[in-house]
């Protein structure tokens, strides 16, 4: 029975609480832009949304909070430019985690950055928002940093110190961490809840639909007449939509998020179901941002797919990857300091060998290169064509050889940019030796040292001169710190710290799924403990998933301001803020709003929303503010709901136009 338990306990361990080490790598980089794309879609609305001097003061939120437990550390930026500075931090440390820089703060800067911006705004959020917090909380305790990452190119760095051209061959060491181990495997409960997270998602939001736009196959079709967020292929497609088409499309959403939660979670057949759900998460979140303007949505749910890859995706990239015939012979001025360097640091990024560095005062006779030339410029040589580059040409062949090069190279290849590449390179060129002699690096890492006798073989006295000696030379190892006892315990209390915060998240995630889903059946509906409720607040960690739930909205609405200045004119400040028209009036909701996430969600909750009312008055009345002009001040104004059916299948234009006023001034 212990064997058997045992050999269960692997199983599941290898399925479900194991991680590949470059799928959190690549994890990491794809989080770290969809936090640079939520920040950037946030710049424009800075002032709307994060200031006193918009719709939503610090003051208002924090004496009438829409939820009971919050944190933000823009609660006490009250101007825009302090609002400003706290962006800034956040770009910083996601790109920081971006690049792999010192991953373990920023991982954890970075969840508390994203939970501030989400957490000032808790009235305009949406389920992307949710998704994208629980995404960075559940990779904030993986090991993002341990491939592909600054992190670990400066411990190979350090572990191995070339000192020769010809050394500069891999395969490299890697991170020291985990000592004897294998470092592509993580295994940790963290991995096993970012996939429950993802299949809980979609699980929910499947069994939810069951409204009869959804049995009926309507849904896209009543979805697409939502003019607060379609977008202009949307409205394109409206014509085009026919009910056979949108059965189709209906179906297929539906049928796709019922069938992840088991592609996710499946221990058969992993590899294969892992792979599935990876273009199915992709396919359906693209169709879902070409129709519609979901905020963050869309892009944090594509964020997942990367931690589902499996060694064997790894071991297949690796394959193609091989299978080209690009290589390049890199001549370069080994003796500068700076210059070897680079060529340590571009090496370790060769991963499949593609480029042999060649030192310029080792080049054959044959080669056809002129000393003159080495002197002045890097030349790589097309092992292919016999092509040769030079300069910034030179650099963006070596770099287009390197995985992704097209990407790394693309910048040295655009006219303009390459001129200026070329000015850049020569000026360096020519002070090379100075630039290494300030920076410490006027010789070569560091100096090479004879091969270590073999065990009985007598040991002979060092040469005079390094150079005189014929033995071969070999490379600096720098082995792992010696793992003092002291150093084994505080790893493992580390350890156990981290996987106890992990289960007490994924114990919270589990009774949050199971109180706030109307599916849940009620004797498995758990009230939650204060500790729970806590836990599920400050990180947002809402399992409320129900897009389009029970039924698509079959109607549609908007918010307009109707002001009249004190000349006598009407103008609407709200929608000339927040929509593409200007004045949209109150006879229908016109079509596609261009409103982004936050604005259509504070338009439906605004009117009730009682308590924010004096704030959004008060934004109102400093219309003239904003415009300069004492012309534009208001002395009255109504705002209004207006609201619209949607036209049934097989129409085109919606009915039932009406409209009620929820405010007005004085």
């Amino acid at each position: 029975m212990a064997v058997k338990l045992a050999a269960l306990r692997r199983r599941f361990a290898a399925a479900y609480l194991t991680m590949d080490a470059r799928s959190a790598a690549l994890g990491r980089i794809a989080v770290s832009i969809v936090l640079l794309i939520d920040l950037v879609r946030r710049v424009p609305v800075l002032r709307l949304f994060y200031s006193n001097e918009g719709l939503l003061p610090n003051h208002t939120l924090l004496w009438r909070p829409p939820t009971q437990w919050m944190f933000s550390f823009f609660f006490p930026a009250s101007l825009p430019e302090e609002a400003a500075v706290g962006f800034v931090i956040c770009g910083l440390v996601y790109v920081a985690l971006l690049i792999g820089w010192r991953t373990r703060l920023m991982r954890f800067l970075a969840l508390v950055c994203v939970l501030s911006l989400h957490g000032r705004v808790t009235l305009v959020e949406n389920g992307g928002d949710w998704t994208l917090g629980e995404l960075m909380l559940w990779s904030s305790f993986l090991p993002l940093g341990r491939r592909y990452s600054v992190d670990a190119l400066r411990a190979s760095l350090r572990r191995r110190r070339e000192s020769t051209a010809p050394q500069l061959v891999g395969p490299f060491p890697g991170p020291v961490d985990p000592p004897g181990g294998d470092p592509n495997r993580i295994v940790s409960l963290a991995a096993f809840a970012l996939v429950l997270q993802l299949a809980i998602a979609y699980f929910f939001n499947a069994i939810h639909k069951g409204g009869p736009t959804w049995r009926h196959g309507e849904a896209v079709h009543y979805v697409l007449y939502q003019n607060r967020m379609v977008t202009w292929f949307g409205v394109w497609m409206r014509p085009h939509m026919t009910l056979a088409l949108s059965r189709v499309m209906s179906y297929a959403a539906l049928g796709t998020e019922a069938s992840l939660p088991w592609l996710i979670l499946s221990p058969v057949r992993r590899v294969w179901t892992r792979r599935l759900a990876i273009l199915a998460i992709i396919g359906l979140h693209t169709s879902f941002q070409m129709f519609l303007n979901l905020g963050i949505f869309s892009w944090a749910m594509i964020g997942y797919s990367p931690f589902l890859l499996t060694p064997a995706d790894w071991e297949l990239f690796g394959r193609m990857a091989r299978r080209s015939r690009r290589r390049v012979t890199a001549y370069f001025d080994a003796d500068c300091g700076v210059c070897f360097q680079i060529a340590r640091v571009l090496a370790r990024m060769d991963l499949f060998q593609r480029v042999r560095w060649v030192s310029s005062a080792e080049v054959p006779a044959g080669a056809g290169l002129s000393p003159e030339l080495l002197a002045r410029t890097v030349v790589a040589v097309d092992g292919r064509t016999g092509r040769q580059a030079t300069r910034a040409d030179g650099m963006a062949l070596i770099l287009r050889a390197l995985p992704l090069g097209w990407l790394w190279s693309a910048p040295l290849r655009v006219p303009g940019l390459r001129q200026l590449a070329n000015l850049a390179y020569d000026a360096f060129a020519r002070r090379r030796r100075t630039i290494s002699t300030w920076l410490g690096l006027a010789a070569c890492a560091v100096p090479a040292r004879r091969a270590p006798p073999a065990a009985g073989e007598p040991v002979s006295p060092p040469a005079a001169d390094p150079a005189a000696t014929s033995e071969p030379l070999y490379v600096a190892e720098i082995s792992a710190e010696a793992r003092t006892p002291l150093r084994v315990w505080l790893g493992r209390a580390v350890w156990i710290l981290r996987e106890g915060a992990v289960l007490a998240m994924l114990i919270t995630l589990v009774n949050e799924t199971l109180f706030i889903n109307p599916a849940v059946p009620k004797p498995l509906r758990l009230d939650e403990p204060g500790w729970v409720k806590r836990l599920v607040a400050y990180p947002r960690l809402i399992q409320a998933w129900s897009m389009f739930a029970s039924d698509a909205p079959t109607s549609d609405m908007t918010l307009v301001v109707d002001a009249v200045t004190r000349d006598g004119r009407h103008v609407d400040p709200y929608s000339e803020v927040s929509s593409r028209y200007a004045r949209p009036g109150l006879d229908r909701v016109q079509t596609r709003l261009d409103n982004n996430s936050f604005f259509f969600n504070y338009s439906q909750r605004l009117p009730e929303q009682g308590s924010y009312n004096q704030a959004f008055i008060e934004w109102i009345l400093r219309y003239p503010e904003r415009t300069g002009s004492s012309r534009d001040q208001i002395v009255r104004f109504d705002a209004y709901t207006v609201e619209q059916d949607s036209p049934p299948p097989g129409q085109t234009e919606p009915r039932n136009f009406r409209h009620k006023k929820f405010l007005s001034y004085p």
